[in-house]
């Protein structure tokens, strides 16, 4: 039902955040709070909380309400709902959460309870099981109603541990503690400015998949291990839309049961109005988000060998729906080792040790498609967009703005390096490229694949491209090689102002079978 899917994605949202040092965070800063709540406190609160996400996480018991001495205690009891959901028992242990309010109108939260669930459904007559358990985690935070956010909140946890089955692999990961932090503001053009932060400390994961060689025969295992000294990851999100998106949300929780019953005749009422309207409110749902994730003594094991990586970090960067959208993607490799059995010695000094790429695009008008599907869209008729509004949509994505570029990146091995960058644009909707290339060490590289080839003979095919390469390439002063790789609008291709491939032929018009035009009337061949 979908009533009971969305109250189930209520109870997972509730529950998603990270597993969190050993010891315990500070306390709540208690300056503000009203601790001593009446019963009727109790009551409020529920009120309050079902104007959001109705009574039905109440009344099926997902949320329950209690006085606590110091406010009022959220328990959420996610069990019985997901065991319905699921259709197979599932174990999930309470979590506790007291909640005072604050004289600023803001609400105290604290919890200590650790996440246990556990389950085994069966799937096409298999059966799967799923355990995700914590020795232990504490949560303290400071929540603002007016930004749908935590202007505070720092959770621990030590001692977690996932293992999951199924009929052909086994995945186990544990990890020794994670610290996870969080913190907002308001922004001054509306929304609210957040960020937050998350360690983990020794994670590893053990994957076993059983791989049936042949009918009859029994199954051979492979296993892979990952270990990291410790993953981090940081955000930033600028004007973000928390309340609209809490709004958003909250308007169709409350229509979820008139959704399954009549979805059209649902969305052609009111509904369908408050809809659109709370889509606008949403709207560029962040000004800006930036993200970061790295891993230190990063470790796969295989059984085809063993790949480590000194730090590997990836950042992330994306703008909101406007009209000149765009996002930006780097990725660094650094100390970067190979041992395996299957590659021969002579490779050592050509894999890479270091490796850094970065990708950006901009000039994406998001915001003129989005404005037109919001105006014109009208849930009483199939399709919602008329033709015309799709045709216009798809018109609103303009290309002739879109610039791609190739940041300044690099790879680098014991007998070569190699720096690249590079730009996109669309003109008159054809593309046009430019890459610049360059190396060094390339003489020391052909010398160690020519050496092997004397053993492998089909490694002078590499030889002579290298060699090909080498001869179009232009010297630098610094002893280096380059090239400078043009492709036109036009389908012509040039190196270093050498045209490796002329213009694209000029199709004639449609309907004009001869170049030089029709004969004039009584005209004769000559």
């Amino acid at each position: 039902m979908v009533r009971r899917r969305v109250v189930s994605a209520f109870a997972l949202g509730l529950l998603a955040a990270p597993p969190a040092l050993a010891q315990a965070p500070a306390p709540i800063a208690s300056a503000g709070s009203d601790a001593a709540k009446p019963p009727e406190g109790v009551a409020a609160l529920r009120r309050t909380l079902e104007a959001y996400l109705t009574a039905v996480p109440f009344e099926r018991g997902l949320l329950r309400l209690e006085t606590d001495p110091a406010g009022q205690r959220l328990t959420i009891d996610p069990a019985p709902v997901l065991t319905d959901l699921l259709g197979s028992p599932v174990r999930f242990r309470p979590l506790r959460f007291v909640l005072a309010e604050r004289s600023d109108g803001n609400w105290d939260v604290a919890g200590s309870d650790a996440i246990d669930i556990e389950t085994a459904p069966a799937a096409q007559g298999r059966t799967q099981t799923f355990l995700y358990r914590q020795d232990s985690q504490s949560f303290r935070g400071v929540f603002s109603p007016s930004l749908a956010a935590f202007l505070e909140g720092e959770l621990r946890a030590s001692g977690t541990r996932n293992e999951q089955n199924d009929a052909v692999s086994r995945s186990v990961a544990t990890i020794d503690s994670t610290a996870f932090t969080t913190s907002a503001r308001p922004n001054a053009a509306g929304g609210a400015d957040i960020e937050f932060r998350q360690r983990y400390e020794g994670l590893k994961q053990t994957t076993t998949i059983q791989v049936p060689e042949a009918a009859g025969t029994p199954f051979q295992s492979i296993g892979l291990e990952v270990n990291a000294a410790g993953v981090q990851g940081e955000g930033q999100i600028e004007g973000v839309r928390s309340p609209a998106i809490r709004d958003l949300y909250a308007l169709v929780l409350r229509n979820a049961e008139a959704l399954e019953a009549d979805p059209h005749l649902a969305l052609a009422g009111p509904f369908g109005a408050e809809l659109k309207s709370a889509l606008r409110e949403v709207l560029p749902v962040w000004a800006n988000l930036s993200a970061s994730a790295s891993a230190d003594a990063l470790r796969l094991s295989s059984p085809y060998g063993i790949l480590t990586v000194g730090e590997a970090r990836q950042d992330l960067r994306f703008s909101g729906v406007e009209g000149d959208a765009g996002f930006d993607l780097d990725v660094t490799l650094s100390g970067i080792d190979v041992a395996s059995p299957l590659l021969p010695a002579w490779t050592a000094t050509l894999l890479p040790q270091e490796m850094k790429l970065g990708f950006a695009m901009s000039g994406i008008d998001l915001a003129a498609p989005a404005d037109i599907a919001l105006r014109e869209v009208d849930f009483r008729q199939d399709p919602p967009l008329s033709p015309d509004a799709q045709a216009r949509v798809t018109a609103a994505f303009d290309l002739e703005n879109l610039r791609s570029v190739l940041k300044p990146g690099s790879i680098r091995a014991r007998d070569y390096d190699i720096a690249f960058s590079g730009a996109l644009t669309v003109k008159d909707a054809k593309p046009e490229a430019r890459i610049a290339l360059d190396v060094g060490g390339l003489d020391r590289a052909i010398a160690t694949l020519q050496g092997a080839a004397a053993a492998q003979p089909d490694l002078f095919q590499t030889v002579g491209m290298l060699q090909f390469a080498k001869g179009i390439g232009r010297p630098r002063d610094d002893g280096r090689l380059e090239w400078i790789v043009e492709a036109g609008a036009d389908g012509s291709v040039s190196v270093n102002g050498t045209m490796l491939k002329g213009p694209d032929p000029v199709a004639p018009p449609p309907g004009d079978d001869d170049p030089a035009g029709d004969a004039p009337a009584g005209a004769t061949d000559l």
